[in-house]
C-alpha cells in the first residue's frame, strides 16, 4: 500500500527540508511546491553578473549580494529569486534567510516563470516590505532591467535601464549603482 502524497498545505519549514534533485529549484508557492529547471545559460549569466556588480556597490555598507539563497516570505511561501541583496553578511552556510534582511529581489524572467517573475513574486515581496525589486527581461535587443521600489505596500517603477544606455540606479542607504544592461549578456571581453 502506498502513502498518499498531500499537493498543498505545505510550510517554510517542510520547504526548507525538501532537498532538491540536481538541476532543479524547488519554490513555495502559497503552500504548493512548484519545480522548474535549473536557468538557461543566458539566464544565469545576467544575473550571475548583476550579483557581481551589486555585490561590488554594496561591499562598504556591510550589505552582501547573493544568488539563489532561498528567501521566506511568509509561512506558506518560500522563493528562490535569482540575485538577494540583504542587509547583513550572511553566515556560508546560509540556504535561506528571513525576508526582512532583504534589501532588493532581482529576477530575471524565464518562459517558465515569467508569470510568477511578473505578477506573483512582486506581490509578496512588497507585502512583506521588501524596499525593492528588479526585472531584468531578456529580449532581442538585450536585457531591459525595470527597478520598482515600494511606495505605500505597492512597487512603483522607479528607473528602466535598457542596452546602450548606462544609468544609474538608488540602493538605499546612500548606495547607487551605475551600469549598462548591455553588459549583462553579451560574451566576456578580456582587457
Amino acid at each position: 500500500m502506498t502513502s498518499a502524497r498531500r499537493l498543498d498545505g505545505y510550510t517554510v519549514e517542510d520547504w526548507e527540508s525538501v532537498d532538491p534533485e540536481p538541476g532543479h529549484r524547488i519554490e513555495l508557492h502559497d503552500g504548493r511546491f512548484v519545480v522548474s529547471a535549473a536557468p538557461a545559460l543566458g539566464h544565469q549569466r545576467v544575473a550571475d553578473r548583476l550579483c557581481r556588480l551589486l555585490d561590488d556597490a554594496v561591499v562598504d555598507s556591510g550589505m552582501e549580494a547573493v544568488t539563489a539563497v532561498g528567501v521566506r516570505v511568509a509561512p506558506r511561501v518560500g522563493y528562490i529569486p535569482d540575485v538577494v541583496v540583504c542587509t547583513e553578511l550572511l553566515p556560508a552556510d546560509t540556504t535561506t534567510v528571513d525576508v526582512a534582511v532583504v534589501a532588493l529581489v532581482v529576477e530575471v524572467v524565464s518562459p517558465s516563470t515569467a508569470r510568477a517573475d511578473r505578477l506573483t513574486k512582486p506581490e509578496a515581496f512588497a507585502a512583506a516590505g521588501v524596499p525593492r525589486f528588479w526585472r531584468v527581461e531578456l529580449g532581442e535587443g538585450g536585457p531591459v532591467v525595470y527597478c520598482y521600489r515600494l511606495d505605500q505596500g505597492v512597487y512603483v517603477e522607479h528607473v528602466t535601464l535598457k542596452p546602450g544606455q548606462a544609468g544609474t540606479v538608488d540602493l538605499g542607504g546612500g548606495v547607487a549603482v551605475t551600469f549598462d544592461p548591455a553588459g549583462l549578456l553579451g560574451t566576456r571581453r578580456r582587457g
